[in-house]
């Protein structure tokens, strides 16, 4: 399993990108630091960056607060970052997301199109986005399940420039939903960290918006898919809920085709010609 694990690492992890950002709060100038999970995908040609809805719900709230951000970075290590590790500048503009969340639906998915200088330097450092080729679901047979996050645990701030963290694939077992759970819609899927990962992540938290990917062996070599957004976190039992991804994305596909009918063109003419 440890050999799987580096060989999806090696492919999913140029997806994987993290937001982060140092805040101060309303009733002190001590800097501290947050760093958000989340993944690159592609929609009618068009980039955007995905991470959990209520992500972006509680930075928003956080500022209406008084609370300050700044220096938010794109973090693409990963994906082979080429250029001493050192982060992507990004504007972070909460006008710019598009926000899903909806405790009674079970939504939550956050999404915001890249400037193309933000994707040109993810580019550059080996970044790449998912396509529709790529979405999958979490009903189709599979072999493994792994999410990709960065647990808040293991964050570090040097109080000056860098900003650290242990980017985690956790291995994930298919469940039912929680007892606890009163509200469970077809918006939802749930699954358990597999025995044994206390030895490397103790809680997920902070791996709210990561990818969770599907693996399975085809003629001796395996594909992944991405099948959901990690959103939810039941400690007690060490299970998450994640939203599937390819509803998200036909919903963006959608919204673009009819706002902008060009893209959709563009795209199925590129279809054609592949």
């Amino acid at each position: 399993m440890a050999s799987i694990t580096e060989r999806v690492f090696r492919s999913t992890g140029r997806h994987f990108v993290t937001l982060s950002c140092v805040f101060t709060s309303p009733n002190s100038s001590e800097e501290r630091t947050c760093i958000y999970s989340g993944f690159l995908f592609k929609v009618l040609g068009l980039w955007f960056y995905i991470t959990a809805g209520h992500v972006i719900r509680e930075i928003e709230a956080a500022t209406k607060a008084g609370f300050k951000f700044d220096v938010w970075r794109l973090g693409d290590q990963t994906a082979g970052n080429r250029f001493k590790n050192v982060a992507i500048p990004y504007s972070f503009n909460l006008d710019n997301w598009l926000v899903v969340e909806n405790e009674d639906s079970g939504l939550d998915y956050a999404a915001v199109p890249l400037d193309q200088m933000s994707i040109m330097n993810l580019e550059a450092g080996g970044a790449q986005p998912l396509d529709k080729e790529s979405w999958g679901d979490h009903v189709t047979e599979f072999d493994h399940w792994i999410l990709v996050g960065m647990p808040s645990e293991s964050v570090n701030y040097d109080n000056e420039s860098v900003i650290s963290g242990r980017v985690v694939l956790a291995l994930l077992d298919s469940c039912d939903a929680p007892d606890s759970v009163w509200n469970d819609t077809a918006n939802r899927f749930y699954a358990r960290l597999q025995e044994g990962s206390e030895a490397f992540v103790k809680s997920v938290v902070g791996m709210s918006g990561g990818p969770i990917f599907a693996l399975k062996k085809i003629n001796g070599e395996w594909r992944y898919n991405v099948i959901g957004v990690q959103s939810s976190w039941f400690k007690n039992i060490r299970t998450i809920a994640a939203c599937p991804i390819s509803s998200f994305g036909l919903a963006i596909e959608k919204a673009l085709s009819e706002d902008f009918p060009e893209l959709a063109d563009k795209q199925r003419g590129a279809e054609g010609a592949a």
